[in-house]
């Protein structure tokens, strides 16, 4: 048998991102400031690039507390979308992402969960297994051996193996080698690199940084039209000004440079178009709650439900809102806040939003003597028609920086214990 070189042509299809496409997508993500200084640095390389910063101080249009990075939920609403999950896996795994605790944890157990919820037992499972390998590492464990346990799976450890370790971390502590081979089945050296690879590892998942960064931007405002009704439209102020200038008879290298600088400014102009579409559709969703100077709550409304509407895939939707706000009622607010999933009521889905108001009415006209305890909020709003856990309650309250009803009791206590005490020790004694 003989082998012979050869040559044969074939024809095939693929996807590939053009550079305007490219640019086009890094241009959506950023942020109105992060923007600004992109312009001016590609503006500084390439003589084709005509620059005119926007002064956004001729507007309000800066949020005055600085723009987080992005949340632990949008962080694992990304990470999940790509992944191939039967549908409703993917919505039990984005549940199971707002039951986590503050640290990373999740410290309901799924037969809980499924009570609570009626999502079937193995479909809860495959979501904790789609939601837990998702970054960091450790997200959606249990307890510490199995968050351990996650992070050596993270850095190539089999499952199996990597749970039988977490299992033995008494043994590796008082350095019990002959047990833990038997145990294992693995050589005392390898045994010794784990033991040296456990100290490292985090007891908690490494959540985001959640430091400061550079303050919102409003790029769009939503101002009365002439009847009335809430119109918006792109904010002049906010970004820069760009155009091409033009030269004849230019070199390859100049060719180059004048088209990447036509990919800026096409970019930036689809940048404005799709911020305009998802602003007109979101004020056409919450036109009550924009028309009453945000009086009236927030209908639920997730991005799902509005790339759908507009034609968009959600990745796109997700990276025009990212770290973008807009000007409305006199402030400058996150667009990402008027997206939510809703939750059963009597009358159709309810907003987190609404619940949110509805929390934060029964507190205010709580009895100051005898704070509503979480279970009794739930209770409450149960009575009215809304399916929600007391985990929630708990999750909505403490994000209305709300204390517990124990630290509401104790501050009262506090607050009126120098009246007491002066009436029991009047002046001159």
């Amino acid at each position: 048998m003989s082998v012979t070189p050869g040559l044969r042509l074939s024809t095939r299809q693929r996807l590939a991102l053009t550079p305007g496409m490219r640019q086009s997508l890094a241009i959506l993500r950023l942020p109105a400031l992060e923007l600004h200084e992109e312009v001016a640095r590609l503006a500084a390389e390439n003589p084709f690039i005509e620059h005119q910063p926007a002064n956004p101080s001729r507007g309000d249009w800066l949020l005055d507390v600085p723009a987080a990075e992005p949340s632990l939920f949008q962080s694992l609403h990304g990470q999940l979308s790509t992944q191939r999950l039967a549908p409703e896996v993917r919505a039990a795994a984005l549940m199971l992402v707002t039951e986590l605790r503050e640290d990373g944890y999740l410290d309901a157990t799924l037969d809980e969960i499924a009570a609570e919820t009626s999502a079937a037992p193995d479909v809860l499972e495959q979501a904790l297994a789609a939601l837990q390998g998702c970054d960091p590492p450790g997200i959606g464990a249990r307890d510490l051996p199995e968050c351990l346990a996650l992070q050596l799976q993270a850095q190539g450890y089999a499952p199996a193996l990597a749970r039988a370790i977490c299992a033995h971390l008494e043994d590796f502590a008082e350095a019990r080698w002959q047990r833990l081979s038997r145990a294992l089945a693995l050589p005392t050296d390898q045994l010794t690199h784990i033991a040296a690879l456990l100290p490292t590892l985090r007891p908690a998942p490494e959540l985001p940084d959640t430091g400061p960064t550079l303050p919102l931007l409003a790029e769009l405002i939503v101002e009365p039209g002439p009847d009335g009704s809430p119109l918006v439209r792109l904010n002049p102020d906010a970004l820069p000004t760009v155009t091409v200038a033009r030269m004849a008879g230019a070199s390859a290298d100049l060719a180059r440079a004048q088209s990447e600088a036509g990919f800026l400014v096409a970019a930036l102009r689809a940048r404005g178009a799709t911020l305009l579409r998802i602003g007109t559709h979101l004020v056409t969703q919450q036109a009550r709650h924009f028309a009453s100077a945000g009086d009236q709550p927030l209908l639920p409304m997730t991005r799902a439900e509005a790339a759908a509407a507009l034609s968009m895939h959600p990745a796109t939707l997700g990276r025009a809102i990212s770290g973008k706000a807009l000007s409305a009622f006199g402030r400058t607010l996150p667009i990402e806040g008027f997206f939510s999933h809703g939750l059963p009521g009597r009358d159709g889905a309810v907003s987190a939003h609404q619940i949110q108001r509805r929390i934060r009415a029964l507190i205010a006209a709580e009895p100051p003597e005898a704070p509503l305890a979480d279970d009794a909020i739930c209770t409450q709003l149960r009575k009215e028609g809304v399916d929600i856990a007391r985990r929630t309650v708990a999750k909505y309250r403490t994000c209305m920086r709300i204390a517990s009803s124990f630290e509401r009791r104790r501050r009262k206590v506090i607050k009126d214990r120098p009246a007491a005490s002066s009436a029991m020790n009047p002046p001159g004694y």
